[in-house]
C-alpha cells in the first residue's frame, strides 16, 4: 500500500425521533478536517488513529478528510449529509488515485432522502476509488449491513463490544 485515505461520518439515527441531527449537533459531539487522528480521542475517531499508524509503519501516504460524529438523535438533515459526504468525496479525488479507503462509521445514519447513508458514501468512494482501491470500513455493532454496503465495500468489521470498548481492536483487525 502506497496511498491511504481515511475519513469518518456517523450518526446512530433515531427514526421516531422529532429532533432532527443537525451541525450544531456534530459540532458539539465531535468535528475535524483532516486532523482528527491527531487531536480526538473520541470512539469513532479511535480507528483513523490505528489506520494511520498502520499505514505510517509501512511507509504509505495517509491523507485525512473530515471526522464527523453525531450522538444520536433523528433524521439527518439533508444538506448537513450531502455537505460531509461531498467533503469527503471531494478530498478523495485529490487525493486520487488511492490504494484503500477507510471509513469509520456507524452504520444506522439516515438523512432526509437517504434511508442508507453509509451504503451511499460507501458506493460513491467506489466510483471516485476505483475497482482496484480497497474500501473498507468499520461500524457500531448497532448497525444495519444493506446489500449497497456490502456491494460497495471490500471489508466491513463492527464492534463485538457493548460498551463500546473495542473500536481501535476492531481497527486493527
Amino acid at each position: 500500500m502506497k496511498k491511504l485515505f481515511i475519513a469518518c461520518l456517523g450518526t446512530e439515527t433515531n427514526t421516531f425521533s422529532n429532533m432532527p441531527t443537525g451541525m450544531q449537533t456534530f459540532a458539539e459531539t465531535m468535528l475535524y478536517h483532516g486532523d482528527a487522528s491527531e487531536k480526538s480521542d473520541e470512539l469513532f475517531a479511535a480507528p483513523l488513529k490505528v489506520w494511520r499508524k498502520r499505514a505510517e509503519d509501512l511507509q504509505a501516504d495517509v491523507i485525512e478528510s473530515l471526522a464527523a460524529f453525531a450522538q444520536p438523535a433523528g433524521v439527518t438533515v439533508r444538506k448537513v449529509y450531502e455537505d460531509f459526504r461531498d467533503e469527503i468525496l471531494s478530498d478523495l479525488k485529490a487525493a486520487s488515485p488511492v490504494d484503500a479507503v477507510m471509513l469509520s462509521m456507524h452504520g444506522a445514519m439516515v438523512a432526509d432522502g437517504y434511508g442508507d447513508c453509509e451504503g451511499d458514501l460507501l458506493a460513491r468512494c467506489r466510483e471516485v476509488a476505483g475497482p482496484d482501491a480497497a474500501i473498507g470500513g468499520e461500524l457500531d455493532l448497532h448497525c444495519s449491513v444493506t446489500p449497497e454496503m456490502t456491494g460497495a465495500a471490500d471489508v466491513l468489521i463492527s464492534f463485538k463490544e457493548y460498551p463500546h470498548i473495542d473500536s481501535a481492536e476492531r481497527a486493527e483487525e
